[in-house]
């Protein structure tokens, strides 16, 4: 199951640009997920899309919620979320230095 399938998915805004016939030429679009990590505050990320309508035939009302969810591209967003989840709940390599090594032994 994928990460972005157990977050809170919340509308953040969604503003409409018209033309003059007062339908919708462009939508920029935020939309957050949050799921919660072990230990740690929420993991928390808000995608920020602007979508061009190359058609524009209707006002914004007329949009759904579901409508622009499909504009956004929400699979690419669950996709992407999932992986950002994954990579910030990874724990990262220990690195370190070894300050004391002596490049006068090699051959």
């Amino acid at each position: 199951m994928a990460h972005s399938d157990d977050a809170t998915k919340t509308w953040v805004s969604a503003i409409p640009t018209k033309n003059a016939d007062g339908n919708v030429i462009e939508w920029r679009c935020k939309y957050k997920y949050t799921l919660a990590v072990s230990g740690k505050a929420d993991y928390v990320h808000t995608f920020d899309e602007n979508v061009r309508i190359e058609t524009p035939s209707k006002a914004p009302t007329s949009y759904t919620k579901a409508e622009l969810l499909t504009l956004m591209n929400k699979d690419h967003c669950d996709l992407m979320f999932t992986r950002k989840y994954a990579v910030h709940t990874t724990p990262q390599p220990t690195v370190t230095k070894d300050t004391s090594f002596d490049v006068s032994k090699l051959d």
